[in-house]
């Protein structure tokens, strides 16, 4: 079996990625993985992510990282429809509400924590 040269390449650069960022005491912060609604959080502290609904379940992203957004246990992935729902964004330890997303979440959104706390949807 051969493994074509691009991917090759590509799994390459993760790793390398992934250990510069083991060995750093700053951490990294990725971005979103293509085609995968993601949450990251530039602050130095913990956010929790909450979608509308019932059936949601909260989701804590640490400080200076980066989470998939997961909706009835799914990542909300490109080539499936979008899901028709919003988000609020709030500091974890205090309840603080940060910010809102308007729906619908897709594959390609990407919610920004900004240092300041500011949302920012791409």
């Amino acid at each position: 079996m051969t493994s074509h040269p691009a991917g090759a390449r590509q799994t390459l650069s993760a790793l390398a990625l992934a250990a510069t960022c083991a060995l750093t005491t700053t951490g990294c912060i990725y971005d979103n993985p293509p085609g995968r609604a993601a949450l990251v959080n530039q602050r130095t502290t913990s956010v929790t992510l909450t979608l509308d609904g019932a059936a949601a379940e909260p989701q804590e992203v640490t400080a200076r990282r980066d989470s998939l957004v997961r909706y009835e246990d799914r990542t909300i992935k490109e080539e499936e429809p979008c899901v028709d729902v919003g988000a609020t964004v709030t500091d974890t330890a205090t309840g603080q509400i940060l910010g809102t997303v308007d729906p619908p979440l897709c594959g390609e959104t990407t919610i920004y924590v900004r240092e300041d706390g500011t949302v920012e949807v791409r």
